[in-house]
């Protein structure tokens, strides 16, 4: 059966599809066979995969038919990948709550702001919530568009330390204009130059899988 991650984030703007799309092109890179569910109401993974498969590119990571989907639960029996993600609009609703009770990992990218963090707080039952109900679930926060100079991602790792299934993540992901234009030369952040962000995102994924495989 396959891992199931779902992104999630109650507030937009936080690099939600972009963080998905990126980590499953690095886990397909590394032979794993991926699958994207896109739940997002901008359909961004779609566009983005759609566009180079129209240009006659085999894009390993694969787009799943949520037409011919069944329910969330036939994902959880899903024997054709190894790794799926689901992409999720930015508000909380029944459906998310419902995605939630099927997911191995729920992964919060969060911006580096006190407006980000509060967000994310008014979310933390929700949260709780669905950890009680799947009490496999993890739930993995990963700082997106960090700044270095910002002090805010100590408060987040202050605010969680003492939780055993809610972590912070190691890896971080800094505010990289690459995020957003590899898209228009490449399908993959895996196939530019930039060393750095490609540096990032492995560690983000080779983090997420440790956790996955405990």
């Amino acid at each position: 059966m396959a891992f199931i991650i779902t992104v999630a984030n109650a507030k937009g703007g936080v690099g939600k599809s972009t963080v998905a799309y990126s980590l499953a092109c690095y886990y397909a890179k590394r032979g794993a066979s991926v699958g994207i569910l896109d739940e997002d109401i901008q359909q961004t993974i779609t566009d983005n995969i759609n566009a180079w498969e129209d240009q006659g590119v085999d894009v390993p990571v694969k787009l799943i038919d949520k037409d011919n989907l069944p329910s969330y639960q036939s994902l959880a029996d899903n024997e054709e990948f190894d790794m799926i993600f689901v992409d999720t609009p930015p508000v909380l609703t029944t459906q998310l709550e419902t995605i939630y009770d099927i997911s191995d990992m729920v992964l919060i990218p969060i911006k580096p702001s006190t407006s980000d963090y509060n967000s994310l707080m008014r979310s933390i039952d929700t949260l709780k919530s669905a950890m009680n109900r799947n009490t496999d679930m993890l739930t993995a926060i990963v700082i997106n568009m960090a700044v270095k100079s910002s002090k805010v991602q100590d408060s987040f790792r202050e605010a969680f330390k003492t939780e055993d299934r809610i972590k912070v993540l190691d890896a971080e992901l800094a505010n990289r204009v690459i995020h957003t234009k590899y898209i228009l030369d490449s399908y993959s952040l895996f196939d530019t130059a930039d060393k750095a962000a490609k540096e990032e995102m492995a560690a983000l994924g080779d983090e997420i899988y440790y956790l996955l495989t405990l």
